[in-house]
């Protein structure tokens, strides 16, 4: 079998949402450690790959001294390449092993580690926290993502299936990941059709169609890299935080806080669960067990930080709020005048409490931004808002609902006359990638006519501008019916446009 190596088949990845320092500075300050300002940080990102997470953090921080190391001379030109285009200057990539970094590193406030930890040998795995150690200043916060059991058990069957088929093909790279493809589909095709027939029905054949249902749609870089790598170590949590406190890491929490959270339960049920788990992290393993978990992104802190818990209402002071849900409107399932019904990704939460409810409208108001607490505490006054609304945003934030932020990105809640689009989101529209990443560090896919529109909203054009571009440069070349129906007058373009703007304005695209 041919070895995919990272030059043959860059990992071409995207931005992290959750690794940005504004959240880490955030969930850091959340358990009590007092994180470095983020504007002006020091930042480190091990195995930045093709440079599209710390790029984008680099533009929004223009302040921030931000260093991506990788083995893979490939990815670092590219990644070089991207910051010599968007003319970042407080960005560097540099060819480095983590096992002999060099000792001209430094220290650094944040350091990220996305798709290494499960994907390097255990020496190499030991070195990375033993690193990550070394160089965190000591109210800084690092970033480690894994694969994780027990989900990964179900996703073995399919990578071991993968390895097994291409073994003994002696093809190039891009080529391997095609063949791959094909002979797993085969063989599920085949389990599917056999085990309907048997006693017990198709339990592992549903299993290996569901995986292979799920990297579908997964780019081959991917793939490549999660199915075909010779090394994929997935962890238990508990095992990850045992190995971090070996060299002194603590662990703080998850980047996803609704990961830390106990689901809505029956009281005497959730009485239970919580005496099996006398700890957090004997809590979260047993979590991992009830939601099947595949993937962990934990935040460490240095050995002498002083970790808190539990997260405290009063730590949200100086913090920013962003609402991730949306209110159910009049005219949509299960809208109730009386009750409002805020749906977010722990689920749906019925706000019956005034004050709560008016937080939260307020916060759906300034969508997209994240809204500084003092400005919710002037809202509610100071002695109800710390008293009643603050340990309910904080519940609703560890139940998903709500983002922290610590100095966050200025938006624009509506475009202006002049309305600029964040640069790397620019960048990458204009190369084709239709999940740019925005200001919030977020990725959507956009849909057609935002995206082809993306490139020219660089705060040279107004709106008619927009809308003769339309006209004149995107209409006739688009195959997207959307786009050459927007073209057909000078009018339509316009509302055309000023609904894509709007989109963009939204979705946390637009600079303030």
């Amino acid at each position: 079998m041919s070895v995919i190596s990272y030059d043959a088949i860059p990992y071409e990845g995207t931005a992290v949402e959750a690794s940005h320092p504004r959240r880490l500075a955030a969930l850091g300050r959340l358990f009590g450690i007092d994180t470095p300002p983020v504007a002006g940080a020091r930042v480190l990102e091990i195995g930045s790959a093709v440079g599209e997470n710390l790029n984008a953090i680099a533009a929004g921080l223009p302040g921030a001294e931000c260093l991506g190391i990788d083995n893979a001379p490939r990815q670092v030109a590219a990644a070089r390449e991207t910051a010599r285009r968007l003319g970042l200057t407080n960005v560097r990539f540099e060819v480095r092993d983590i096992i002999e970094p060099g000792a001209d590193l430094g220290t650094f406030d944040y350091v990220i580690a996305h798709g290494v930890y499960s994907w390097v040998d255990a020496p190499v795995r030991d070195r990375l926290l033993e690193l990550c150690a070394a160089v965190l200043r000591p109210n800084g916060i690092a970033f480690v993502s894994y694969n994780c059991y027990p989900g990964w058990h179900l996703r073995l069957p399919l990578r071991d299936l993968m390895l097994f088929a291409t073994r003994q093909l002696q093809v190039e790279p891009d080529q391997l990941v095609g063949h791959a493809r094909a002979m797993a589909a085969i063989v599920a095709r085949t389990a599917l059709a056999l085990e309907s027939r048997l006693p017990g029905g198709p339990l592992y054949a549903r299993v290996l169609a569901r995986e292979l249902e799920f990297i579908a749609d997964r780019p081959d870089d991917y793939v490549a890299h999660e199915h075909l790598e010779p090394t994929n170590s997935p962890v238990y949590f508990a095992d990850f935080v045992a190995h971090a406190g070996r060299y002194g890491l603590q662990y703080v929490g998850d980047a996803w806080p609704l990961r830390m959270a106990l689901p809505d339960l029956a009281e005497d049920v959730a009485a239970e669960f919580e005496s099996l788990a006398p700890g957090q992290v004997e809590r979260e393993q047993l979590l991992d067990f009830v939601h099947g978990r595949t993937f962990r992104e934990s935040l460490l802190a240095a050995p002498a930080a002083v970790v808190r818990r539990p997260p405290a209402p009063d730590r949200l002071r100086g913090l920013a709020v962003r609402l991730l849900g949306e209110f159910i409107a009049p005219g949509e399932d299960r809208f109730d005048p009386a009750l409002p019904k805020l749906v977010h990704p722990g689920g749906i939460l019925v706000v019956r409490d005034p004050e709560l409810l008016a937080a939260l409208r307020y916060l759906s108001e300034r969508r997209p931004a994240a809204v500084p607490v003092d400005e919710l505490e002037r809202l509610a006054g100071p002695g109800r808002f710390w008293t009643a609304v603050a340990p309910r945003l904080l519940r609703l934030y560890l139940q998903g609902g709500l983002q922290l932020e610590a100095e966050p990105a200025d938006l624009a809640a509506q475009p202006g006359p002049h309305p600029r689009a964040f640069a790397v989101a620019r960048d990458q529209a204009s190369r084709g990638d239709p999940m740019p990443v925005s200001l919030t560090h977020a990725v959507h896919e956009v849909p057609p006519l935002p995206l082809a529109l993306l490139p020219f909203v660089d705060g040279t054009r107004s709106l008619d501008d927009l809308a003769l571009v339309i006209v004149e440069q995107l209409a006739p070349a688009a195959e997207d019916d959307a786009i050459r129906a927007a073209g057909v007058s000078f009018a339509t373009a316009r509302v055309a446009a000023a609904a894509a703007l709007q989109w963009l304005a939204r979705h946390g695209y637009l600079e303030a």
